[in-house]
């Protein structure tokens, strides 16, 4: 006797909605949660940029912006934008920018392109004449120093890309409103830093649509599912799986 093809039916159904499962499963979708991170709109749109004391907020440099102090002009690292910070004396100068981390994160890379000139004779000292990029919450608070110049370090740095891996943390922070935020401090002379090309790119699962192919074929299986309709065996093979006949 040949199985009802209502079992067959059931199993093929199985085997479809698996498939697809797994299909959906293994899909992935990667997003850049930073915005503007190569200030080509040509302003600073999804940014906030702070200072205090002498030290002045982030400026966006199209290769005609003249910091103040002895830097002088200089071609954006790439595009026709990038920023620059500038002061008029000791001071903190801020970009930072916040988003949401997706509810799950299958991997994180931060990546930006920053270039330097200190011009105090000593160099960079830790804290007073520093360049720093953090991971930080909500609130401002530091979860993560991610990078910072060290005393030794050249006082010229042309334009320098990095890459660094922030899975664990954004994992840690999932759903929750994380920010970067570059921070150039200057206590004892000028120091100006540009700064393009900045991407936080996370791989998140993505959820595939069913096409209109397996709608069918799921409605035609469950309708052969439902009637229960058999079928005498033919050749005396039945048919036991998907994969076609079997021997009785």
């Amino acid at each position: 006797m040949l199985l009802p093809i209502a079992s067959f039916a059931k199993r093929c159904l199985a085997l479809v909605v698996a498939s697809v499962l797994y299909a959906s499963a293994a899909q992935a979708v990667t997003v850049d949660l930073i915005t503007n991170g190569d200030f080509e709109t040509g302003d600073l749109s999804g940014w906030n940029s702070t200072s205090s004391s002498y030290a002045e907020d982030f400026q966006i440099n199209n290769g005609r912006f003249n910091p103040r102090g002895p830097t002088r002009r200089v071609d954006p690292i790439s595009g026709s934008y990038d920023v620059m910070n500038e002061q008029t004396g000791y001071g903190i100068s801020t970009l930072t920018q916040f988003f949401t981390v997706p509810d799950r994160v299958i991997s994180a890379s931060f990546n930006f392109t920053y270039q330097l000139v200190n011009h105090y004779a000593s160099g960079f000292d830790d804290p007073n004449q520093q360049f720093r990029v953090s991971l930080i919450d909500d609130a401002g608070a530091v979860i993560s120093q991610i990078f910072s110049t060290q005393p030794g370090d050249a006082a010229v740095q042309g334009a320098t890309p990095l890459s660094y891996d922030l899975t664990s943390y954004l994992q840690a922070g999932v759903g929750s409103t994380l920010g970067i935020q570059f921070d150039v401090e200057t206590s004892y002379y000028y120091m100006n830093a540009s700064l393009d090309d900045i991407a936080m790119m996370v791989e998140t699962p993505a959820t595939v649509p069913l096409p209109a192919s397996v709608w069918m074929m799921l409605a035609g299986l469950g309708l052969f599912a439902a009637l229960g309709w058999s079928r005498k065996a033919r050749n005396g093979a039945d048919i036991a799986n998907c994969d076609g006949p079997v021997a009785a």
